[in-house]
Order: C-alpha cells, then structure tokens, then sequence
C-alpha cells in the first residue's frame, strides 16, 4: 500500500476539514487500494454522508469502508466479500457500540473525526493482513 496507517488517517482529517463527509473520508483515503480517481470516489460517497442521505442509518464510515472493500476484493465469490464487510462492521461496532449514525451521533459519543480514523485504521489493518 502506498501509505502508512498515520498518512492515511491524516488524508481523512484533512479530507473531512475540507468538508467531505465521513463516507467521502474513508473512501478517498483509499485511492491506492481501489485505483480510482479520488474525486470520482468522493462522487459516488456523496449521498452516504449522515447515514445514507441524512437519514442516520449506517455510519458512513461504514459505506465507505464497504465502497473500499467492494473494490478491494472485487475478485471474491459474493460470500466471501460479505464476510470481509461484516469483518470491518463488527470490528467498528465492538469498537464504538454501533454502526449506526444516528446512535453514534448520541450526545457524550465520540465525534466524528475519531470515527473516521478508527474506521480507516481498521480497514486498512485488515487490507494489510489480506496481503494489500
């Protein structure tokens, strides 16, 4: 991988202190792992900022996370994607308490700066153990 676990999650900060959402934050913190156009990358992570479309459904971390992994392990049979999806959600659930926006949103919860970085932390540990 092209960056350190630090430089990454110092892309995010800087990503999310331009105004990206927390979707945007961990997708385009990626850019080397999906090969993709960043910009094109914060497009399509857009409408999954606040929970799906402000709607305080899954954490954006997690969309994007999901995004990621969908590019990642793109030769996967569909089981075995899943499996790597629900790998980085459980791992930010136990983390966290949820995997939902509007309960990570809960006064006294971690803002959503530390989100990202646990989220891009931990997806990019297990993009590493995977052999990326």
């Amino acid at each position: 991988m092209k960056y350190t676990i630090e430089e990454r999650k110092e892309l995010a900060r800087r990503l999310r202190k331009e105004g990206r959402n927390c979707s945007q934050c961990v997708a385009m913190a990626f850019d080397d792992v999906t090969a993709a156009d960043p910009e094109l990358i914060g497009r399509l992570a857009a409408g999954f900022g606040t929970g799906f479309g402000g709607s305080g459904e899954v954490c954006g971390v997690i969309s994007g996370a999901t995004m990621v992994s969908g590019m990642a392990y793109e030769r996967l049979e569909r089981p075995e994607l899943y499996a790597k999806v629900r790998e980085t959600m459980d791992t930010f659930g136990k983390a966290n308490g949820s995997c939902i926006c509007r309960e990570l949103k809960q006064p006294g919860r971690r803002p959503c700066i530390d989100l990202i970085t646990d989220g891009v932390e931990m997806l990019h540990r297990q993009l590493e153990a995977d052999g990326f």
